[in-house]
């Protein structure tokens, strides 16, 4: 834990703090409020995380209810691309 100047106030505030105590002035999450490159949506770990536990969840469901999701998802298909 360092102490580092509070640019709005100048009074001493530990790195740790979410916001200087003198003046609140929000100090956490400056290098993610630097300019940086924008993350990628699929670069996300919450994506791939999600994705995991959707694969997950399908691996261990039961045959008959892989089943009805297909043929669900035939019959929407189906809807969809015949405009009917």
């Amino acid at each position: 834990m360092a102490l580092v100047q509070c640019p709005e106030c100048g009074h001493q505030v530990s790195s740790q703090a979410p916001a200087c105590p003198s003046c609140g002035h929000p100090l956490q999450n400056r290098a993610a409020s630097s300019p940086a490159q924008p993350q990628n949506a699929l670069q996300s770990p919450h994506v791939w995380g999600r994705v995991a536990v959707a694969l997950g969840a399908w691996l261990v469901t039961p045959w008959i209810a892989k089943l009805i999701v297909a043929l669900a998802v035939c019959v929407l298909a189906y809807f969809m691309f015949t405009g009917r």
